[in-house]
């Protein structure tokens, strides 16, 4: 194994077998015949992990992420292929799976770190780290079983993130608690990326993956679908969730997502961006394109400065609903502001096959200093249900030029009062 990876899934699958009823397993002991059925959780996975760096896991619930987790750790052992980890790991999986509920808290430190795999003299000298990060104050020497379940899981998550390890596995636990406890699980995680910790977590959150990770996978299945920059696998995450609510059958999801990734040459000259597009094309956005006051065609604005969005569409069939959407982004794929006609109360509805028309968005632009992307969307609406008839991803590029220092990514345009107090008129 290179020293550049922390982790290396080579041709992971992992099969069960599942019984109907108890006595088929005598059937298959006795050899009297075949009496389960094979599911197969993971198929065939493959990817490596750079130390240091942050991956992201996505896919809907079922598709095998945390059984894909529980290999990596070694709770269970794959059918075929085989997990090579280089560091220690603490897993964040079942938070407190093993914990006694007849021992206290502070015991169960000691008997949680144990299973982590790190020895009691070095708890010791953590543990009032790990107490102080749990905030469960007296309880700490209750017995377990008293606890509530926001207490218990913070003990676990105290523990398993206090042990400096070199790999953090983690599998939707990274926010637990309540909104005080769940900034400094984000603060601690952080830290944790800043000191050079490699981290592979599974989450629903996209947001997350955006923020956190520099690659991630897309898991479907027991297949990895996709995988590469996490904005470009959260595009393909998309498109795929869009199918599976849409009824469309899924055969070979990685050669659909691999022919729907449109790169506009064109496109990507004129506007610095590389488009990702999908849809049903039962309407189609046709053009679009960015300007600002006095004809700026630049795509450079100056902040404060109105834009406009213009965005042409074409109905290909009679629509009774529908609306037309945009979103800012930054580069990362953070989203940062948007709306849409249904939003801004503009009617769209009763539209006849063949129709044309130019839907234009103007905004002030109170975005702070840097680059960003703009995605639109045309979606007809059926029974309050969201049917994409053409989303294109990342269209256009423009720059905000820094007229302004501010923090963060939107100006809060606050106005700022001062007023001297007269100090001897307030003695008297």
């Amino acid at each position: 194994m290179s020293n550049q990876f922390a982790l290396e899934i080579n041709n992971v699958s992992k099969k069960y077998k599942v019984y109907n009823k108890p006595y088929h397993r005598l059937i298959e002991l006795f050899n009297f015949g075949t009496a389960y059925q094979e599911i197969e959780a993971l198929k065939d996975i493959s990817f490596k992990v750079k130390k240091g760096s942050t991956y992201g896991i996505v896919g809907p619930n079922g598709s095998g992420k945390s059984t894909l987790l529980q290999v990596v750790t070694g709770i269970l052992q794959p059918t075929v292929g085989n997990v090579i980890v280089k560091g220690r790991v603490s897993a964040l999986l079942e938070l407190g799976a093993g914990f006694n509920m007849e021992y206290t808290g502070r015991e169960n430190i000691f008997l949680y770190a144990s299973i982590l795999g790190v020895e009691k003299q070095e708890i010791e000298q953590k543990i009032d780290n790990i107490i102080n990060f749990a905030q469960i104050g007296e309880f700490i020497d209750r017995p377990v079983k008293t606890y509530s379940s926001g207490m218990y899981v913070r003990l676990a998550f105290a523990v398993a993130i206090n042990v400096e390890p070199e790999i953090l596995i983690v599998d939707e636990a990274l926010a637990v608690g309540d909104e005080s406890f769940q900034r400094k699980c984000f603060r601690k995680f952080e830290e944790l990326k800043e000191q050079g910790v490699t981290i592979l977590l599974v989450t629903h959150s996209l947001g997350l993956v955006k923020m956190f990770c520099d690659e991630a996978v897309l898991i479907y299945k027991g297949e990895l679908i996709e995988q590469g920059h996490p904005n470009h696998v959260i595009n393909v995450y998309t498109k795929l969730i869009a199918d599976i609510e849409n009824g469309n059958t899924v055969i070979d999801q990685k050669k659909e997502a691999a022919d729907d990734i449109r790169i506009d040459l064109e496109s990507k000259q004129n506007n610095g961006s590389s488009e990702f597009r999908y849809g049903n094309k039962d309407g189609e956005i046709l053009d679009y394109h960015i300007y600002g006051e006095n004809g700026n065609n630049s795509k450079i604005f100056k902040h404060g400065e109105k834009i406009h969005i213009s965005v042409t569409l074409k109905y290909n069939k009679n629509v009774p609903n529908s609306l037309v959407a945009y979103t800012v982004k930054t580069i990362s794929g953070v989203e940062v502001t948007g709306t849409n006609t249904d939003f801004e109360k503009v009617d769209l509805s009763n539209r006849d096959e063949g129709d044309m028309v130019e839907v234009i968005f103007e905004q002030n632009i109170s975005l702070n200093a840097g680059d960003y992307v703009i995605s639109l969307g045309f979606i007809e609406i059926v029974e309050d249900q969201i049917v994409v008839m053409d989303r294109r991803y990342d269209v256009v590029t423009f720059k905000v030029a820094e007229t302004k220092k501010a923090a963060g990514l939107v100006d809060p345009n606050v106005e700022i009062s001062v007023k001297d107090i007269n100090i001897m008129s307030s003695k008297e």
